[in-house]
């Protein structure tokens, strides 16, 4: 299958199974969204009282405690959905009959898939600071006579963005081979890593550019899910400048929280079932799975 074809199947495996995808990922989805939407209330509630010199031990004791909560419930939802999206590689590939045989099956290597999902944020993260880091050096480089400028700063950034998004790809690569290679075997982590390291050697490029492009297509679902709120945030901020007020309304924050749960059951549902997906492609191409399967099958 080509790397468009996976990508379609991925979110045509979304649609077709939605009823199991919301009821799997629902939950969890609505608890960290609550969660990151209750943190940034009540410490944005915090710096209005901070504003105006009211800080007073009680009310800040109070507002950190309610931050320090979000935070733990924003954490084990996310930790609960990394588990479900797990069990739906498993169900999705034929590897377990129902859900919950997956999700048993998962809960078992519950701290393995939590330090393979790291591995496709942190280092994007980490190369997006060093990234930013260099164009601030870059900066004081560039020559101010013109043309020189708009030519050095052009063909800089240029080489800069497309360094930052083969190098982001590949390290999240590497973190969506393993998580998937975590919930379809059963082996160890130090051999999980080994073959996550073995399926990244070999399809690189194939890889980096799989990632690229899933990765694109949920930012346009992004996008499409946040557009309304977008404009009517923007319409917010206006009147609000204008009546001098700071806080979003509660209605402006419900409805966000509404659209982020959504976002998170299609995001994650889509993208773990992305990278199940590619690791079974790469398994028939490197490994001809497949055929051994039948191979195994026939009469001694």
């Amino acid at each position: 299958m080509s790397l468009g074809d996976l990508v379609s199947l991925s979110f045509r495996k979304c649609r077709q199974n939605f009823g199991l995808y919301w009821s799997a990922l629902f939950v969890p989805a609505l608890g960290a969204s609550v969660g990151s939407e209750g943190a940034f209330f009540c410490f944005n509630h915090w710096v209005g009282i901070a504003s105006k010199s009211m800080l007073a031990v009680a009310p800040f004791a109070a507002h950190m405690a309610i931050v320090l909560l979000c935070i733990i419930v924003w954490g084990v939802s996310i930790w609960e959905l990394l588990l479900r999206a797990s069990a739906i590689i498993r169900l999705i590939l034929g590897l377990d009959a129902t859900f919950a045989e997956a999700y048993k099956t998962i809960k078992m290597r519950g701290m393995a898939t939590f330090l393979a999902y790291n591995l496709i944020l942190l280092p994007p993260l980490a190369l997006l600071l060093l990234w930013t880091f260099v164009a601030f050096l870059f900066v004081s480089f560039i020559p101010m006579q013109q043309p020189l400028r708009l030519i050095v700063g052009s063909v800089g950034f240029g080489l800069m963005g497309f360094g930052l998004t083969v190098s982001v790809a590949l390290s999240s690569l590497f973190g969506a081979l393993l998580t998937a290679i975590i919930a379809c075997e059963g082996s160890a982590f130090s051999e999980s890593i080994r073959r996550a390291t073995f399926f990244f050697k070999q399809r690189m490029l194939r890889g980096g550019s799989f990632v690229c492009l899933l990765t694109l297509s949920l930012m346009v679902v992004y996008v499409a899910c946040f557009s309304p709120i977008i404009v009517v945030d923007v319409v917010e901020t206006y009147t609000h400048a204008r009546l001098g007020l700071v806080s979003k309304s509660i209605g402006m924050q419900v409805l966000g929280a509404m659209l982020d749960t959504c976002f998170n059951v299609v995001s994650f549902g889509v993208a773990f079932t992305g990278y199940g997906l590619f690791y079974r492609d790469l398994c028939l191409r490197l490994e001809g799975r497949d055929i051994l399967s039948k191979i195994s099958k026939l009469p001694t």
